[in-house]
């Protein structure tokens, strides 16, 4: 993949997948993981990360019950990624549409909240979907490119390869659906046709 980003041709119905994350909000706070717990491994240092929370739609510790951040947070034993009980309704479908995915996750970044450049590892890109968003929430990459990534039911392949990081400068949460597709399967998904899941 030779640029930061690129929008998807597949769409998500935007009002199913911001019905089902109220859901999410609503019956499955048991799973929900906080930024506050110090359970995040900080990497690189530096990031502003008050009020980070979010849910492992896929989880790779042994307890599908506890909650589990998108981070390398734990020296637990590790399992294959298996969907947790959050993994429920409309996301199912978009899941099914990508069958070689996992690590499905969501992110919500309060006004404020800043992840410093870092870089991922070589063998997979992420796929983006903002559930929720504003005009002054940013992807950032090295050297320095900004991008805004509207919630309008678009999904963004990310290099996430290169340094990349994010800023919410906006006054709203910034809410991420997010997982990794294996760097082998990039044409695929570009190959997808377009029309909504």
């Amino acid at each position: 993949m030779n640029r930061d980003l690129i929008v998807l041709p597949k769409k998500v119905n935007i009002k199913k997948l911001r019905d089902w994350y109220i859901e999410l909000e609503k019956s499955y706070q048991h799973l929900k993981w906080c930024a506050e717990d110090g359970n995040v491994d900080e990497g690189v240092g530096g990031h502003k990360l008050t009020g980070v929370y979010g849910w492992a739609l896929q989880s790779n510790l042994e307890d599908l019950e506890k909650p589990c951040p998108p981070y390398n947070i734990t020296k637990e034993e590790k399992q294959e990624y298996r969907d947790t009980a959050a993994m429920f309704g409309y996301i199912n479908e978009i899941r099914d549409y990508f069958p070689f995915a996992h690590q499905f996750s969501i992110a919500v970044h309060p006004p404020g909240t800043q992840i410093n450049l870092h870089r991922d590892t070589d063998d997979f890109y992420k796929i983006h979907v903002p559930i929720f968003s504003n005009n002054s929430s940013l992807f950032i990459f090295e050297p320095r490119r900004e991008y805004i990534l509207p919630d309008e039911g678009k999904m963004y392949l990310v290099n996430t390869s290169v340094p990349h990081g994010t800023l919410n400068n906006g006054k709203d949460n910034r809410v991420h659906l997010f997982f990794k597709i294996p760097y082998d399967k990039e044409q695929d998904v570009l190959n997808m046709s377009s029309g909504e899941i």
